[in-house]
């Protein structure tokens, strides 16, 4: 369902079970509510994908139905050309995702994080507010991140604090 404030290019495809809010810009071949890619599930669920306010998918995004839950996209996120979204994720707010990122099923992403060039996260994995993940960073189960902490590596691991996306409340 989508808003007449949003902008969705002729070549997006939406599928039925999207949910958006106003402001957004979906650009060229994004995918967003297709079925969630998992082999034991495959064609036996495509879950609601909500996704909130003023949010741009530059295009080829990719993101994927919920399996078990929703898959959920919050407000004023950037999304990057080729990044990937599994199935079941949250992402919070003013999140910019990087092209190429993959972000594995069931992840959550907190407020303000900035995860770079062809990043990929492991599934059921949570980033905490205000973290930094670098180019190429492999964010494996084993990594618990801090807020406002910057990793990066393969595997990634913690290289300081990221002070550029502090703001005390």
């Amino acid at each position: 369902m989508a808003s007449s404030t949003n902008f969705i290019h002729p070549t997006a495809i939406i599928y039925p079970n999207v949910v958006l809010g106003s402001g957004n810009y979906i650009g060229a071949y994004c995918i967003i509510g297709a079925p969630a890619e998992h082999k034991t599930n495959w064609g036996k669920t495509n879950d609601i994908v909500v996704i909130g306010d003023n949010n741009v998918f530059t295009g080829m995004v990719t993101i994927d139905g919920g399996m078990e839950n929703i898959t959920y996209i919050g407000n004023n996120n950037f999304f990057l050309k080729k990044s990937h979204v599994g199935h079941d994720c949250h992402i919070w707010d003013d999140c910019v995702i990087s092209c190429g990122v993959q972000i594995g099923g069931h992840t959550i992403i907190e407020p303000k994080v900035n995860i770079g060039l062809n990043a990929v996260i492991h599934q059921r994995q949570k980033i905490e507010t205000g973290c930094m993940i670098g180019m190429g960073a492999v964010v494996t189960k084993k990594l618990i991140t801090k807020p406002y902490s910057k990793y990066a590596g393969n595997p990634a691991k913690y290289i300081g604090s990221n002070e550029s996306s502090y703001s005390p409340a």
